[in-house]
C-alpha cells in the first residue's frame, strides 16, 4: 500500500502545474547562474589563460541555488496532507483498508522520489551546461557528492514543508508556518549570530593608546621635515620603529585569537541553518584544497621550486572536515520527518 500511494503521489507531482512552473524556474536558475557566474570570473581574469575551476563556479551558483532549491521543496510539501483534507479525499481514504502511518509514509517516498528525479534532471543539465561553457571536470565523484548533498538539502525542507502539513489546518498556513522557519533559518540567523559572538566573545580590541601617540609622532615628524630628515629625526624614528614593533606584534596576535574565536563561535551558530550547512559542505566537497582547521590557508610553499602549491586532500579527507554540518542536515530531516509521522498518525480526521 506504500508504493501505491508513493506513485500515486509521484504521478501528481509531475503532472502538478505548480512542479512544472518551479522546477523549470529551479532549472533556469541554475543554467543562468552558471553562465553569468562564469562570465564574471573571465572578466575578474581578463589576462589569466587558465579555466575556472568547478568549485569556484558552483560556489557563486550555491548562492542562487541554496533560496529557490528550498522554495522548490517547500512547494512540494507543505499541502501534502492539508490538500487531502481541503478536499475531503482524506475521509475517503481513511475508509479503505489502509493505516495512517502507510498513507504518510507513501507521501513522503513519493515526495523523496520527485526529488530524486528533479536532482537527476538538474544534475545532468548542470553538467551539461559546465562542459558547455568551458569548465573541466576534475573529480566526477566529488560531483556526485555535491549532488548528493543537494538532495539531502532539498529533502530537509520538503520533510519540513510535510510537517506543518500535518500540524496546520490549512495550506496557507502550512506555507506560512514554512517559509517563516526557513527565513528564520537563514536570513535572522546571521545577524542573530553576530550579536550572540559580540556579547560572548568581547568586543574586538582596540589599538593600544602608546601606539597610537607613536604613530602621531612619526606622523609629525615626516611632515615637519618637508622630506629631508636630519640624523637626530632619522635616529628617533628608528627608536620609534623598534618600540611600535613590539607593541604592534602584540596587538596583532590579540587580534587575530578575537577573530578566531569570534569566527569560530559565528560558524559553531551558523550550523543551525541548512543553507549555511550545505554551502559549506559544497565548498570541502568540491574544492580538495582547503582544510577545516584554517579554510583561509589555500596555498603551501615549496622551496625547492620557489612556488606556492595547493594542497590536494582526498573525497573523505574532505568529507571529514564537514562532519558536524552533515550531521546537523541529517539531525533536520529525521526531526522534521518525524515530526510530521506523529502529526499525521495522531490527528483527528473528521
Amino acid at each position: 500500500m506504500i508504493l501505491a500511494i508513493s506513485e500515486k503521489e509521484f504521478k501528481d507531482y509531475l503532472t502538478s502545474r505548480r512542479f512544472l512552473i518551479l522546477f523549470g524556474f529551479l532549472l533556469a536558475v541554475v543554467v543562468l547562474s552558471l553562465i553569468q557566474v562564469k562570465l564574471q570570473m573571465q572578466s575578474w581574469n581578463v589576462d589569466s589563460s587558465e579555466a575556472p575551476k568547478v568549485y569556484d563556479v558552483l560556489q557563486g551558483l550555491n548562492f542562487y541555488l541554496t533560496a529557490a532549491g528550498a522554495i522548490f521543496a517547500i512547494s512540494l510539501g507543505f499541502d501534502a496532507v492539508t490538500k487531502e483534507r481541503e478536499g475531503k479525499t482524506l475521509n475517503v481514504l481513511m475508509g479503505h483498508p489502509v493505516f495512517r502511518d502507510q498513507i504518510i509514509l507513501g507521501k513522503m517516498l513519493g515526495g523523496a522520489i520527485t526529488i530524486a528525479v528533479a536532482v537527476l534532471i538538474t544534475g545532468l543539465i548542470m553538467i551539461g551546461t559546465l562542459l558547455g561553457i568551458g569548465i573541466t571536470i576534475e573529480s566526477y565523484p566529488r560531483l556526485l557528492t555535491y549532488f548528493l548533498t543537494l538532495y539531502l538539502y532539498l529533502m530537509v525542507f520538503f520533510t519540513m514543508g510535510v510537517a506543518f502539513s500535518a500540524h496546520a489546518k490549512s495550506s496557507g498556513n502550512a506555507l506560512m508556518y514554512a517559509l517563516v522557519v526557513y527565513l528564520a533559518l537563514t536570513v535572522l540567523l546571521m545577524p542573530v549570530s553576530g550579536i550572540l559572538a559580540h556579547y560572548v566573545v568581547g568586543p574586538q580590541p582596540e589599538k593600544p593608546p602608546e601606539l597610537k601617540e607613536m604613530e602621531e609622532r612619526m606622523r609629525a615628524i615626516y611632515e615637519s621635515s618637508n622630506g629631508n630628515l636630519t640624523d637626530e629625526q632619522i635616529q628617533e624614528l628608528m627608536e620609534l620603529s623598534e618600540k611600535m614593533s613590539a607593541i604592534s606584534d602584540e596587538y596583532y596576535n590579540k587580534t587575530h585569537e578575537w577573530m578566531r574565536e569570534y569566527w569560530g563561535f559565528i560558524e559553531k551558530i551558523q550550523v543551525v541553518s541548512p543553507e549555511q550547512d550545505f554551502r559549506t559542505i559544497s565548498n570541502y566537497v568540491l574544492n580538495p584544497h582547503i582544510k577545516k582547521e584554517n579554510p583561509f590557508d589555500y596555498e603551501v610553499y615549496t622551496p625547492e621550486y620557489g612556488t606556492f602549491e595547493p594542497p590536494e586532500y582526498s573525497l573523505s579527507e574532505s568529507l571529514s572536515f564537514v562532519r558536524n554540518e552533515f550531521i546537523a542536515l541529517f539531525a533536520y530531516l529525521v526531526l522534521w520527518f518525524v515530526v510530521a509521522y506523529l502529526g499525521f498518525v495522531r490527528a483527528e480526521i473528521r
